[in-house]
């Protein structure tokens, strides 16, 4: 097995690492790159296998030790955006899956990936328009068909779109990733339904993940329309709640200058709503 030459390793380590092999893969690459240390493909393979074994910084040194010697290829180039994501460096995985567009305009699948970038980021309208894009070039592609599955439902949601998401989680279930993040992106701008509503779609794909059925109860609560009134504090949290004080503290010395009855039943509006603040979200999630 050693004396083969790299050029026949090396599919095979891909085949192995496409049905998830990553030990044997190692096996395999071990002895390949004792004979040939520089070989910039079984390099690659390398970090591919570290990144599927989660082992995102040995990845990103073999990936760039790639790229010192051919700053050009390809595949390093593509597995460096996916490490640059998994890092959060969304700026830099721009960068680089630009420069890869300038490269190859006409690779749908570059487009898709640039439009998952853009759904993390929440910029739905540029993460559809790629996926338009790529699709122009290939009709199948996967990758645009998610974002523009993802995005669709995003921006409107219906019957259809719900439909086409559910369908998208069964044929692709890699794409839960990329949901969970869009969730946990909605729940911070506030938009609790939408959140909800995509949560449960991943929660029927994964009926037996607890911590989706934690989340997804979380959002129910967050969600219900007797939470209406809390939402500022629920969307902008400790800064709201600072604001909320400082401005019935000051309302109230101003009410009491003008109408103390007044004052009093602003005082008792106060009071129930920072004891509905406390005590209904508990009482809902227990109800839930």
């Amino acid at each position: 097995m050693e004396t083969m030459p790299p050029e026949q390793i090396v599919p095979q380590v891909a085949a192995l690492l496409e049905r998830s092999r990553t030990s044997q893969a190692r096996t395999l690459l071990k002895g390949a790159l004792l004979l040939h240390p520089a070989h910039n493909d079984l390099l690659l393979q390398s970090a591919v296998t570290d990144f599927l074994d989660e082992h995102y910084e040995e990845s990103t040194r073999t990936v760039r030790q790639v790229l010192a010697t051919v700053p050009t290829h390809a595949g390093a180039r593509q597995l460096y955006f996916q490490l640059l994501i998994q890092q959060n460096s969304y700026a830099q995985a721009e960068h680089v899956i630009l420069e890869l567009l300038r490269d190859y305009p006409e690779a749908a699948d570059y487009y898709g990936k640039y439009g998952h970038l853009m759904l993390r980021t929440m910029n739905l309208t540029k993460a559809r328009q790629l996926a338009l894009a790529g699709l122009k070039y290939d009709c199948d592609d996967d990758e645009c068909l998610a974002v523009r599955t993802i995005s669709e439902f995003i921006e409107q949601r219906t019957s259809e779109t719900s439909h086409g998401l559910q369908q998208l989680l069964v044929k692709h279930p890699e794409s839960a990733q990329t949901l969970l993040l869009v969730v946990v992106a909605l729940e911070a701008r506030g938009d609790f339904r939408g959140a909800l509503q995509i949560a449960q779609q991943l929660l029927r794909a994964h009926p037996d993940d607890e911590a989706l059925v934690e989340a997804a109860r979380t959002l129910s609560v967050q969600a219900h329309w007797s939470m209406l009134p809390l939402w500022p504090m629920q969307r902008w949290g400790w800064a709201a709640s600072f604001v909320f004080w400082i401005g019935s503290v000051l309302l109230l010395n101003v009410l009491r200058q003008v109408d103390a009855t007044l004052a009093s039943s602003f005082a008792i509006v106060v009071l129930v709503y920072v004891v509905y603040s406390w005590t209904w979200p508990g009482i809902l999630k227990r109800l839930k």
